[in-house]
């Protein structure tokens, strides 16, 4: 699918695949999981040699991208580039996926944010390093893909300590806790200077969709995934 906010962009490529297209997931049914990805990538009209994949290690690594002689990066949760035709891609099965395009410098970036991601700070972390390209937070134009939502994200007691800088984010119903990731990530960006405005979600939670995978709803032997491209063409 194309994300709706990017459209009207027509030099950036912001898609992600669905359940229909195969796992994307790096590393699990190599052979096939490659295969699939190839030819989603061709299927949206860029070539597989042009895009490097974020590891996804549920961290805050994030690292900029200059050339695609790295195919993964290894220890990386999201991916900045201010080159054109490099093609950033994260794998999703329930964590919100981040996109982020700088058009006035041309600065694309990604980020894979599961909850551990989101309380490591990788968003104020991926800004920093867009700052540092020269971008600014302003100008950013973002959107947050599909992902599990609040109404499906149950946590327990044990972890709860880690949002408790986001209480917001917390909601109690029927002696259950949930959290709304989504909801601490555009804190994050707006802390971090984003206008709101210019942020969008997509507003799918992935467990309710049969287009997407789910790790919560499917609980497979082995993990399937969406993968996540951001590009700008030359």
């Amino acid at each position: 699918m194309m994300l709706e906010f990017f459209k009207k962009y027509p030099e950036i490529l912001a898609v992600m695949s669905e359940k229909k297209d195969g796992s994307m997931k790096l590393f699990d049914n190599s052979d096939l999981n490659a295969e699939n990805r190839k030819q989603f990538f061709e299927s949206v009209g860029i070539k597989n040699e042009n895009v490097v994949a974020a590891e996804v290690v549920h961290g805050n690594g994030i690292a900029i991208i200059n050339n695609t002689a790295e195919k993964i990066i290894s220890g990386a949760d999201g991916l900045v580039s201010q080159n054109r035709n490099i093609f950033l891609s994260i794998t999703v099965a329930d964590c919100v996926p981040v996109y982020i395009c700088e058009e006035k410098n041309e600065i694309i970036a990604i980020a894979h944010c599961g909850w551990r991601s989101i309380v490591k700070n990788i968003i104020p972390k991926l800004l920093e390093k867009i700052r540092a390209l020269g971008g600014q937070a302003e100008n950013l134009k973002i959107t947050l893909g599909p992902a599990l939502g609040p109404c499906h994200f149950e946590i327990q007691k044990d972890i709860l300590a880690e949002f408790k800088n986001y209480p917001e984010s917390v909601v109690r119903k029927d002696g259950k806790i949930f959290v709304d990731m989504k909801k601490i990530i555009w804190r994050q960006l707006e802390e971090a200077g984003a206008k709101p405005e210019n942020i969008k979600d997509e507003s799918v939670c992935v467990f309710e969709s049969e287009r997407y995978f789910s790790f919560r709803r499917d609980k497979p032997e082995k993990v399937e995934a969406m993968v996540a491209i951001i590009g700008m063409k030359k």
